[in-house]
């Protein structure tokens, strides 16, 4: 694919996550994903620079981003299929699903305590950033900048 195409891809995957985060204010059964939106500025101060952020990384990052400026259409198409995660949040509440109160969420008595440890630590990000850092400057040194 082309630069053009990711960007699309990438704009669409962006907008159903700042949709499904709507979902996500609330668990269970419950559906009202806009709801009480005046009470959470915090929310919604991160909606706001989520969405500002990947305009402006869209339209303005091109090389180092690897973006292609989208077209107002191109950018209403990513905008109503990442709308489209908000139906299907709905979609998942209407699946019924039993569940033991107690053990909810490792919540509870029945479930054994264990120990937080934690596998993902700082190494394993440093490996995927190396990786970027050296492929960046492969590229740049091919390319004469170096």
């Amino acid at each position: 694919g082309t630069r053009h195409h990711f960007t699309i891809i990438f704009n669409a995957f962006v907008f159903c996550q700042v949709f499904n985060e709507f979902n996500a204010r609330e668990i269970g059964d419950v559906f009202d994903p806009f709801k009480k939106l005046g009470t959470s500025p915090m929310f919604v101060i991160v909606i706001i620079f989520t969405i500002i952020a990947q305009w402006f990384i869209v339209e303005y990052g091109g090389d180092f981003t690897q973006t292609y400026p989208l077209s107002f259409e191109e950018w209403e198409i990513t905008f109503m299929l990442g709308a489209m995660s908000i139906p299907v949040g709905y979609l998942m509440r209407l699946i019924p699903i039993d569940e033991d109160p107690d053990s909810f969420a490792g919540i509870g008595n029945s479930m054994p305590k264990k120990k937080p440890t934690s596998s993902f630590g700082m190494p394993s990000l440093l490996i995927p950033l190396a990786a970027a850092a050296y492929q960046f400057y492969k590229e740049a040194d091919g390319e004469g900048l170096i």
